[in-house]
């Protein structure tokens, strides 16, 4: 089941790039940039157990290190140990690839004097009493008056966050472009089993 849907998801992600793509050489860089985000997922679903989880901490943490850290200028926050299902974490994983590689591109890794910051936390249920995993993606110091805002505005990215999450994970997501940086809200459905320990002894 793994390996059918890892490549339902290469199939997707070659046909988006080849639509984003003006020549060869810029479909090549990206589509081997989003191979290698893939292959870092897989690194992590290899090494689990039967019943062990990706925790949202490794996911994000495995992403940002194959990134520039951003010489100080990413902040974190949110509880280890929260534990995803495993049919969530592959395109949860390239949207947050999509979040960091335009952060590179074009904003807060990019420019000095930005910063990015992300937080996380367990929020209330849905109307399905299912708890929900919140997640922020907040960049600041980014000057968009210089920016290509279309190129920002549309892409991949964008298309994995406002369609795919809420489709493929019934997640309600929110995408808006600040004065002075891009702003990314997810609200993830998460099984009760998948709780961390520290929310079972809050």
């Amino acid at each position: 089941h793994r390996t059918r849907n890892l490549l339902r998801i290469v199939r997707s992600v070659a046909d988006r790039t080849i639509a984003g793509s003006a020549d060869l050489e810029t479909f090549r860089e990206s589509f081997l940039d989003r191979l290698d985000a893939l292959a870092r997922i897989q690194g992590l679903l290899s090494r689990l157990g039967d019943h062990d989880r990706v925790t949202f901490d490794d996911l994000l943490s495995a992403e940002l290190s194959a990134m520039d850290d951003g010489s100080g200028r990413v902040v974190l926050d949110g509880p280890k140990g929260i534990r995803l299902r495993s049919s969530t974490v592959q395109i949860l994983a390239m949207a947050l690839h999509e979040l960091a590689t335009n952060a590179m591109k074009y904003g807060a890794l990019r420019h000095q004097g930005a910063q990015l910051s992300i937080r996380w936390w367990m929020g209330e249920t849905d109307v399905r009493d299912r708890r929900l995993l919140n997640i922020e993606w907040r960049e600041s110091g980014v000057p968009m008056a210089t920016q290509d805002l279309g190129t920002l505005g549309r892409g991949q990215g964008r298309e994995l966050i406002e369609r795919a999450l809420p489709y493929q994970l019934d997640a309600e997501t929110l995408y808006e472009l600040h004065s002075d940086g891009i702003r990314c809200a997810i609200a993830l459905p998460v099984s009760a089993s998948n709780l961390t320990r520290e929310e079972d002894h809050a």
